[in-house]
């Protein structure tokens, strides 16, 4: 893992490329609200970074375990997104090429937010930011 203080000098001179989940059941998508920038306040879309030499699958292991408490293996990719943030302090990214995937589930779940969540909902309006940065596969 790499030091916060390096991290922070990394992020403000680099892409950092992450990978974003739509669970999505019938018409409805799950947002959390997010404790942390970038989007601090916001309902969107469960997603991490990609580590290095870590695997697109076990980052969607990782992520999903940490943020809505089980892995969903059956995701695909929907799209791509390259988000470029406002740089405030402790921001966790600022500029993030995203790849869009969405996991389709049988029920509205309860997750299993961890610290950097604090609430969750289960929508059909998907943020503006992510509908307008977005590059979608399919429609």
């Amino acid at each position: 893992m790499i030091p916060e203080k390096e991290y922070q000098k990394i992020i403000k001179s680099m892409p950092i490329f992450c990978v974003d989940f739509l669970f999505k059941c019938g018409d409805k998508h799950l947002l959390i609200k997010r404790n942390e920038e970038p989007c601090k306040g916001l309902y969107w879309v469960v997603g991490g970074r990609l580590f290095h030499k870590e695997k697109i699958h076990e980052l969607a292991e990782r992520v999903h375990k940490r943020e809505v408490g089980k892995y969903y293996s059956n995701f695909k990719i929907i799209g791509i997104s390259n988000y470029i943030f406002p740089d405030v302090p402790n921001s966790r990214a600022t500029h993030t090429p995203t790849l869009l995937t969405e996991v389709i589930v049988d029920e509205m779940f309860t997750p299993k937010i961890d610290n950097t969540h604090s609430d969750f909902i289960w929508t059909t309006e998907l943020p503006q930011q992510l509908k307008e940065q977005t590059v979608f596969f399919y429609d």
